[in-house]
């Protein structure tokens, strides 16, 4: 129901309690530091501390989904502009991440021991 002076192009409908929903900012982001446990990653956005946040690993054109609680947050200065350091802590996690991570780490390793 439209009130006097409303000048919205639809009505609106009053909602009572509480909705879950999800928001996807889609934002890749940097990672320095990776774990089986966990990772530090460089974000163009702050995240809240203690939200669980989705984190998808791309690795042979396959994604790789986790749950993700941020425990802790740091502003940072880049030569790319401000950005932020997040500290994530996996929480759940398929079988395909925990893969993914170990081909990830492995392969890195391999890569400092050839430098």
């Amino acid at each position: 129901m439209k009130t006097p002076g409303d000048r919205r192009a639809r009505v609106r409908f009053e909602v009572f309690g509480a909705f879950w929903g999800t928001f996807d900012a889609g934002d890749a982001v940097r990672v320095h530091n990776l774990t089986p446990h966990g990772a530090l990653i460089e974000a163009h956005q702050p995240l809240a501390v203690e939200s669980v946040q989705s984190v998808c690993l791309m690795l042979d054109g396959q994604p790789a989904i986790a749950d993700a609680k941020v425990r802790h947050l740091t502003d940072a200065d880049t030569p790319e502009g401000h950005r932020y350091l997040v500290g994530v802590e996996f929480l759940a996690s398929s079988t395909a991440f925990s893969d993914a991570v170990d081909r990830l780490m492995a392969y890195r390793s391999s890569r400092t021991e050839l430098a």
